[in-house]
């Protein structure tokens, strides 16, 4: 029994002196340190930014939000520069008598939009520049006369315009027209503007003056050249008529003193003729109409006074070169020396020295002798209106502009021989006297 106790004694005697060293030898290692972790390294922080208001977008065009809709579709302009036109002087042959005579073309290019397919014409029109202000140039052809005014103008059709408009296919020609087809203020050096204008085809026969015509148009251009005029204007007409006149009326009274005729009865011969010659202006211009009156007032007051050179005043009047004054001149002395309707053969001598001044045919003299150049009956009017190629049952319009036409026709030609000569004086003879008696 004894024996047991001292075994178990043992036992638990070992057990504790194992129980105390390990728990010496934990105290004496002690927990595990805790790593420690380096600080990392930072860059100083930026202040803050100022607050701002972000700008807005700037808007998408069109053709931006049809580019990003449908990228595939590749867009093509129609016109690749604006609508344009240009003049410059040539020379131009005539088809058929073959004479060089100068003039100008016109020709256009570039593009315009029509909103749907439509038919255009091209409208032209001139104006005189050279003097800073603008000045009417008129036409001396029917076809290139605005209806209204006269003015030149020159349409020409282009033809059905699809949208979105039409395309640039370069210059392209619209005309030719001659320098004596317009007719300028003045002659000699002078500066044209020269205006095109697209308008739908429904507008382009309007005159030129009515405001749809430019309220309606397509596309518009203008350009400016220079030219050289050889014709006289209608500045320069006016007053060389104005002075013609006054010359017809000093050669009457020349002629009367050079043939020793009375005075008095040459004094009633030249106021009938110049009552008669401002009843043929009848339409001009009232201011000319009045100019002419008091040139001749002066001319009658002072050749009735003064003895004058009849040669004289033939070579001024011819250099006024007026169509038709120099055939009034010799008319009027025959109308001086004629007595009860018949002219004195005394006096044929000195009328045909008034005939060959004056650059006249003796035909001519002797036409006015035999006739007295006198149309008084209706039979004579419908030969007249067959001489201008006029019909007399036509409306007032209508033949206000076929005379219109005819006086510029024959008024703007040179003649060359005595034969041309007299052909234009009947002509605008003819004329004057149609218009007195139907306009």
């Amino acid at each position: 029994m004894n024996g047991y106790a001292i075994i178990v004694g043992i036992v638990v005697l070992v057990y504790l002196i194992v129980y105390l060293w390990l728990f010496r030898e934990d105290k004496s290692v002690g927990p595990a340190p805790i790593p420690v972790q380096p600080k990392p390294r930072t860059r100083p922080t930026p202040p803050p930014a100022a607050k701002s208001t972000p700008k807005p977008a700037p808007p998408k065009s069109a053709d931006q939000v049809f580019r990003e809709a449908f990228p595939g579709v590749r867009l093509k302009p129609f016109a690749s520069k604006p609508f344009c036109v240009r003049a410059e002087t040539c020379e131009l042959r005539d088809k058929i008598s073959g004479e060089i005579q100068s003039g100008f073309r016109i020709d256009v290019c570039g593009g315009f939009e029509v909103r749907q397919d439509l038919e255009v014409d091209l409208v032209v029109t001139l104006e005189d520049v050279s003097e800073g202000a603008s000045q009417q140039v008129y036409a001396t052809q029917e076809r290139h006369q605005d209806e209204q005014t006269g003015l030149f103008v020159l349409r020409t059709t282009v033809g059905k315009v699809s949208a979105p408009g039409r395309e640039d296919s370069g210059w392209s020609a619209v005309g030719v027209v001659p320098f004596a087809n317009i007719r300028a203020p003045k002659s000699g050096d002078r500066t044209l503007r020269l205006s095109c204008l697209a308008v739908p085809s429904f507008l382009s026969g309007l005159t030129i003056v009515d405001e749809r015509l430019r309220s309606g148009m397509l596309a518009a251009a203008t350009v400016t050249f220079d030219v050289r005029l050889s014709r006289k204007g209608y500045v320069e007409q006016r007053f060389a008529r104005q002075n013609a006149a006054g010359l017809v009326v000093c050669l009457g009274f020349a002629f009367a003193v050079g043939i020793g005729r009375e005075r008095q009865k040459s004094a009633a011969c030249v106021q009938e003729w110049m009552t008669t010659h401002l009843s043929h202006l009848k339409g001009e211009e009232e201011a000319l109409i009045e100019r002419i009156r008091l040139t001749m007032q002066a001319a009658y007051g002072m050749a009735g006074e003064a003895r004058t050179d009849a040669d004289v005043i033939c070579r001024e009047l011819l250099a006024y070169d007026v169509p038709g004054m120099a055939s009034q001149g010799l008319k009027l002395c025959v109308d001086i020396v004629r007595v009860d309707g018949v002219v004195p053969s005394a006096v044929l001598p000195g009328l045909k020295d008034i005939c060959r001044a004056l650059d006249l045919s003796l035909q001519e003299l002797h036409l006015l002798i035999d006739a007295g150049a006198k149309v008084r009956s209706d039979d004579s009017d419908q030969e007249l209106a067959r001489l201008v190629g006029l019909d007399l049952a036509w409306d007032p319009k209508r033949i206000r502009r076929h005379l219109l036409d005819q006086f510029m026709k024959w008024n703007a030609r040179h003649p060359k021989t005595a034969e041309e000569r007299e052909i234009i004086s009947r002509q605008l003879e003819a004329v004057a006297r149609l218009r007195n008696r139907y306009l």
